[in-house]
């Protein structure tokens, strides 16, 4: 992890959880640079006080988007998926955006900031083609799909760190494209054992 993103990370946890923004330090890098007192507060008060630029909030409608598709997807694939190793990349993704979007409203609530409710007209119908698919047709779909939407994903994030204006906002996208990393690294994993490339 370079400087900037483990400065990010402390910032986050920092600067969100004083905040009473419901994030909570997840790494122990993270964890290590936690402090307490009137710097933490100072700190929380900076970023809340932050204009919240054009970029910033398409960040949020996307991230919203993001997360809310991959919860959708993942609990049906975790429910009706045939092979294990797409049931467990569908847990791994339910849990881990769920709290990426509870934390994402909470943030958005601060800054007063309105989140998109739905994945989107396209996410939606990619959603509803995979669920209209059975046995290891859904499985390959999802697993696909994934990795296609992942790698737009961390593109959007990556975006939110070199162009966004609100520290509190590039500190989220910072924290979570790790987790982004990861699930396209199981993607990827998920694609051989059921014996197929995924798309470059």
């Amino acid at each position: 992890m370079t400087l900037h993103k483990m400065a990010a990370s402390a910032g986050l946890a920092a600067g969100l959880a004083t905040a009473g923004w419901g994030i909570a330090a997840t790494s122990g890098t993270a964890a290590a640079s936690v402090s307490t007192g009137t710097a933490n507060a100072s700190l929380a008060a900076s970023r809340a006080t932050q204009p919240v630029s054009g970029q910033d909030r398409r960040f949020m409608d996307e991230a919203s988007q993001i997360n809310l598709t991959e919860i959708s997807l993942g609990r049906y694939v975790q429910a009706h998926a045939t092979d294990t190793a797409a049931k467990k990349l569908g847990t791994r993704y339910a849990r881990d955006h769920t709290t990426a979007q509870a934390n994402l409203r909470a943030l958005a609530s601060h800054l007063h900031v309105t989140l998109a409710k739905t994945p989107g007209v396209h996410n939606e119908s990619v959603v509803a083609h995979i669920k209209g698919l059975t046995g290891r047709d859904m499985d390959v779909a999802f697993v696909t799909t994934s990795v296609a939407g992942h790698k737009t994903a961390i593109a959007v994030f990556r975006k939110e760190e070199s162009a966004g204006s609100n520290p509190a906002v590039k500190a989220y996208a910072a924290h979570y494209l790790p987790m982004l990393q990861t699930h396209l690294r199981m993607a990827g994993h998920a694609a051989s054992v059921l014996h197929f490339t995924a798309a470059k």
